[in-house]
Parts: structure tokens; sequence; C-alpha cells
């Protein structure tokens, strides 16, 4: 069997959390539906070569920490509470957004995704106090949250 160079590699685990990325911020699979078998056929990597990158279902997670969450800050303007409001909301019409603050919901309450999404929600506040200040983290974001969870679970039941 040929050595695999780290650049092969490389590529390969890329392919492999691109459709671990899909997985996560498609409704109707997410974190939950996530299986090896899945990621298999829509790579074409076999099962054991998924495994040989991510041992656990969890090194997904790790592995794309940052990358899923930058989704969200790249669609935030934190220059003043109005324009970071106005962003939220504006943000909230498209689906890759949409899909990660789903993602994010979702893995708060999961067992084994929860200290990702813990720590995801803590940098967002963190940031927002930062840039707007306290009564943007303590009063926009949860209205803002509220709005969007609304919007996800009355979207879903039409």
């Amino acid at each position: 069997m040929a050595k695999v160079t780290p650049e092969v590699a490389l590529k390969t685990r890329q392919r492999i959390l691109e459709a671990a990325i899909q997985c996560l911020l498609d409704p109707q699979v997410g974190y939950d539906k996530m299986t090896y078998t899945r990621l298999q056929s829509m790579t074409g990597i076999s099962r054991g070569g998924i495994l040989n990158h991510f041992s656990k279902k969890e090194h997904f997670l790790s592995a794309l920490d940052g990358k899923v969450f930058n989704t969200v800050l790249d669609e935030l303007n934190l220059s003043s509470r109005e324009a970071f409001i106005t962003s939220f909301e504006t943000a909230m019409t498209r689906p890759t957004f949409n899909a990660v603050i789903q993602l994010l919901l979702n893995n708060a309450s999961h067992h084994i995704a929860i200290e990702q999404a813990k720590q995801a929600w803590r940098e967002l506040e963190d940031l927002i106090e930062e840039k707007l200040g306290t009564e943007a983290k303590e009063n926009d974001l949860p209205r803002l949250l509220g709005r969007s969870f609304f919007m996800l679970t009355t979207s879903q039941a039409a």
C-alpha cells in the first residue's frame, strides 16, 4: 500500500470536514443524524478512512471550532447597537446564518456538543459586550435570539 503524503491527508481531512459542515448546517441532518456512513457516501472516502481522521464524532466539532462560529461573526456588524440589530435581523433571512444559529441552539442542549456550543455563546456574548456594551449583551442579544428561535420553530412547522 502506498504511503499517503501529508498533503493528500490534509486534502482528505478537508473533504471530510466540508461534508461534516454540510451535515451540521442541514436542519434535516444536524449533529445527531450525521453518521460515518452518511459522510462516506458524501465524500467517497471509506468509513475506515474517515475514522483515521476522526475517531470520535465529537472530534468533528473540535476540528470545526471557530469555522462555524465565524459564519455568525462574518454576518454581524458590531459598529453600533443599531447596526448589530439590523445585521442580525438581516442575517436571519440567510439560510447559512439561520442554520448556524439553529446548530448552536441545538448543540447547547446536546450532551456531547454542549461545551463547544457554550464556548461559542460565551465568545459571542463577550465580543458583543466588548464592542457594544453590557446593554447590547443583556438586552439586544437575548431578544434577537428569542426572535431567531421563534423564526426557526415557526418556519419548520410551516
